[in-house]
Parts: C-alpha cells; structure tokens; sequence
C-alpha cells in the first residue's frame, strides 16, 4: 500500500519550500535593485504626468503654502484657507482613489488622508511619498514580466509547480524526488535525507 506524506510532513517541507523560494527570490531581487532604484527615479515625472494630476498637485500646492504661510502669522482667515486646502486636496485624493481602483499593487489605505485638525499641512509631502512608493511598486512589477526578469519568473513558475506537487496524491517518495529536480533547476539546495525517502515508498 503507497504511503502518503503525512499533514505534518507535508507542512514541514511546505514550509522549507517557502524559505527556500523567498531566500533565492530576494537574493536575486538585490541584484536589481540599484537599477529598479534608478529606473523608478527616472520613471517618476512620467509616471505623475500619465496619472493627470500635475494640475491638481500644482493648485494644491499653492493653496497649501498659502495656508501654511498664512498659519504662521495670523489666525482670523484660517477657516476660511483651510476650506480651499481641503477642496483642492480632495480633487487629488479623489483621482488617486479613482486610480487605486484599477490598478493591482495600490492600496487605497495609503492614499494620504485630510487632517481636518491639523494647523499646518504636510499634505504635499505624504502624496510625493505616496507617488514615489507606487511608482517604483509599478516599475518593479513592470521589470519583473520584462526580459531581465525572466529569472524571477522562471523561479515562480518552478515554486508552484513544487508547491501543486506536495498538494498532490502523488507518492511521498516521488513526491520529495520532484521537489529537489525542481529545486536543483534553480540552484537552490534542498537536500531530502535518503531516509526521508525510504521511509515514504515508491510503490
């Protein structure tokens, strides 16, 4: 009778495979990442062009200066400033919801929030971060489904492949055989101990 891999080995080797996988992925991932880093610079003042928000950053921005400016000094036209501050900045807030809602890797939570207590604005600061994290977040994807990332790819493909194998009804020895093949193709060393194997029979 073939002997199947118990829940309690399945989860081991589940769990070895994952931090294999993740170790070899951030490994190569560091190799790129000066250069996402720099392609993601250069990326940036298209990437803000193609969203259609430069107009609406550029009268937020004055607006909030002026608010900040105004703050410092006198305090009887603050309402009525940081009404302007709020409906300029939630021209943007809402473009950029509008965008989250299409776009995979952006996560409305992060959109910066209005601060309707706040006295003086870092509104502009919190949405270029904002901006900068999404943009090298698309550059990075877009690199990694391009040529050069068709190492990172390549190892996806192989760590579903081996996950989909120990979520099979294969035998357990053949089982662990095909996890270090696949493992071997990415220069990943997992070694399976022989008595592993003999104690999971191939028939």
């Amino acid at each position: 009778m073939s002997k199947q891999i118990s829940k309690d080995n399945r989860e081991y080797w589940l769990k070895k495979l994952s931090d294999k996988f993740s170790d070899k992925r951030q490994a190569i991932e560091s190799l790129h990442q000066v250069e996402i880093n720099e392609q993601s610079q250069k990326n940036f003042p298209i990437f803000k062009k193609r969203l259609g928000i430069e107009k609406d950053l550029l009268n937020y921005l004055k607006v909030e200066k002026d608010f900040n400016d105004y703050s410092k000094n006198h305090q009887r036209r603050l309402d009525e400033k940081r009404e302007k501050v709020m409906k300029f900045f939630s021209k943007v807030r809402d473009k950029l919801k509008s965008w989250a809602e299409t776009r995979k890797s952006w996560n409305e939570y992060d959109i910066p929030k209005y601060d309707y207590e706040s006295k003086l604005f870092d509104l502009s600061d919190r949405v270029e971060n904002f901006l900068k994290h999404t943009c090298k977040t698309e550059t990075k994807e877009a690199f990694y489904k391009s040529k050069k990332g068709k190492e990172i790819q390549t190892l996806d493909e192989l760590e579903e492949k081996a996950t989909d194998l120990l979520h099979s009804d294969m035998i357990g020895s053949e089982v662990l055989s095909q996890i270090s093949m696949i493992a071997k193709q990415t220069n990943i060393n997992m070694t399976i101990p022989q008595n592993t194997l003999k104690e999971l029979p191939s028939k």
